[in-house]
């Protein structure tokens, strides 16, 4: 009888790079988060003015939609 083969090392990686991948999405995320929510002074916040320009965009698109 002969011993069984060892499953190839890649094999065993999947489950960590895995992991891997969630802390990067996690750290992108929370920069991402911080630059929306940081004070600029007398300007407006960024996360402000993409609330406004979702708004604006929206209302466009709506007006286009509601066109004969």
């Amino acid at each position: 009888m002969q011993p069984r083969a060892r499953p190839p090392l890649f094999a065993t990686r999947p489950n960590r790079q895995r992991g891997q991948a969630y802390a990067e999405y996690l750290v992108v995320t929370a920069a991402l988060l911080g630059i929306l929510l940081l004070e600029t002074g007398d300007t407006v916040t960024p996360l402000t003015a993409l609330i406004a320009g979702f708004k604006s965009f929206f209302s466009a698109y709506s007006f286009t939609l509601s066109l004969p």
